[in-house]
């Protein structure tokens, strides 16, 4: 189980891990998987509430804690939070978190990942 925080992302991981995500957000809207619509109705948004928040939303984490599956985190100005699988767009959950939390209380020994995130995601392809 490895995470990298955005905060430990330089500029081009930044850049290209948002690019990668907004270029590809289309696809999500047919690759949602089964706990995504459960999620999501419970919580009440639906899949174009995720897509757009794809689109303009900032990557939080990017993490393998599914290995092989690289997922990131995504949380827009509104506070919908995405999980993607970022092999397929496969859109995995969906939930809100205010988009005000600092999260103050993050425990930052989880986040010790020091791969490239630009080689990572390049190497999906």
């Amino acid at each position: 189980m490895s995470r990298k925080h955005t905060q430990q992302m330089n500029a081009i991981e930044k850049s290209f891990i948002h690019g990668y995500i907004r270029k590809n957000a289309e696809k999500a809207q047919y690759s949602a998987v089964s706990h995504f619509y459960d999620r999501a109705s419970e919580r009440h948004f639906s899949i174009t509430d995720a897509v757009a928040a794809l689109k303009g939303g900032l990557v939080v984490e990017v993490h393998n804690d599914k290995n092989p599956s690289l997922r990131a985190l995504v949380r827009d100005a509104k506070g919908t939070c995405v999980v993607v699988d970022l092999r397929g767009m496969d859109v995995v959950t969906v939930y809100y978190n205010n988009p005000e939390d600092k999260h103050d209380t993050l425990n930052w020994n989880l986040y010790r990942w020091s791969q490239d995130v630009v080689e990572l995601v390049k190497g999906l392809r």
